[in-house]
């Protein structure tokens, strides 16, 4: 135990700290809400649903604009219009939102490494979340992050990946509707979705000690019919992140993700000794009706086309993360639980 409590106070800079009017050491409850894809021109109203949630974190797991441009002008306006929304603004003024890129914010459609303008675009990206001046996410490549929530006597590691910034570009594949494109597998050692540095900064994070730890990717992880954007596209780099998950010592994994416009819960039950769940909230003011159809063997019930978002309620005193995902009118489509 006092191990412990000496490793929590050589992470105190990284544990985030607690909504006002709470007590970190106290609370043994901790509300996350996450979704994707909010075109800025279109109505933003899903903000206002969320916010009766009451989340203390909200993840914005990519697509946060849509601007698909080499034109930075056009990118800084894509933003500012985001930042000034009525709606994200009142949201903001009440949950602290932790962002990463996909591909419509990050540059445009698809765009991994080989985009040139990814060093500017990680500064107005940062800049329109307000990173603070001094965050490690400014001074490194790409906008990965960690941090840590104490719930009760539970460490919560939250893990945000950056699946754009050193990813090698996809293999084109045949059309199939109703795709506009498809990407072929591609077995190549020098193929990657995280680069190196990534890689290493992901596997030291493996070896800190966590109860529960939510894994924040942009790309699909677990869809392994999907044939647009996923991380099976890539086999030998989805194998070495199921090597990581499954030699965690402590804590549970659980997968958060977005990108599609529809919502799904997605299991895997060959993977670790408990099934692997992967949370799909995505669209949040569009949606891809054909795409909700298409057939996905890891899928749990049916999807959700809908605007759409997900909530995470972790009690620590029963230690359980339950999880829901909702659509536009805030009704509960969806849900379940994982002991840790």
């Amino acid at each position: 135990m006092q191990r412990l409590f000496c490793l929590l106070l050589s992470l105190a800079p990284l544990i985030a700290c607690a909504s006002p009017g709470s007590n970190a050491s106290d609370r043994s409850e901790y509300t996350i809400a996450f979704s994707s894809c909010l075109a800025q021109n279109l109505d933003t109203s899903l903000w206002n649903v969320i916010a009766d949630a009451k989340p203390q974190l909200f993840l914005f797991t990519g697509d946060v604009v849509y601007a698909d441009t080499l034109d930075l002008a056009v990118k800084r306006r894509a933003f500012a219009q985001l930042k000034a929304d009525r709606n994200f603004r009142n949201f903001r003024a009440k949950t602290r939102v932790l962002a990463v890129w996909d591909d419509h914010d990050y540059g445009y459609n698809d765009a991994g490494g080989s985009y040139s303008k990814k060093k500017q675009m990680q500064k107005i990206f940062l800049d329109a979340f307000d990173e603070p001046l001094d965050s490690t996410r400014r001074r490194q490549q790409g906008i990965y992050t960690v941090e840590y929530q104490k719930v009760g006597d539970k460490i919560i590691q939250i893990i945000v990946l950056d699946v754009r910034y050193f990813r090698t570009d996809w293999s084109y594949g045949p059309k199939i509707p109703p795709y506009s494109r498809t990407y072929a597998e591609d077995n190549r050692e020098t193929s990657t979705m995280l680069g190196e540095t990534q890689w290493q900064w992901l596997h030291g994070l493996t070896e800190q000690p966590a109860d529960l730890r939510i894994l924040v990717s942009s790309t699909p992880v677990l869809s392994d019919d999907y044939r647009g954007e996923r991380w099976g596209a890539f086999p030998r780099e989805r194998d070495r992140l199921y090597r990581l998950l499954s030699g965690t010592k402590t804590g549970k994994w659980l997968i958060i993700t977005g990108d599609r416009h529809f919502a799904q819960i997605s299991v895997k039950n060959d993977l670790l000794s408990y099934p692997l769940v992967e949370l799909l909230a995505s669209g949040m003011n569009t949606v891809w009706e054909d795409g909700s159809k298409e057939p996905d063997r890891y899928r749990v019930g049916e999807s959700l086309s809908d605007y759409n978002y997900g909530i995470l309620r972790i009690d620590a005193r029963r230690s359980t993360a339950f999880y829901s995902l909702h659509g536009s009118d805030g009704k509960q489509a969806m849900a379940g639980r994982l002991s840790f």
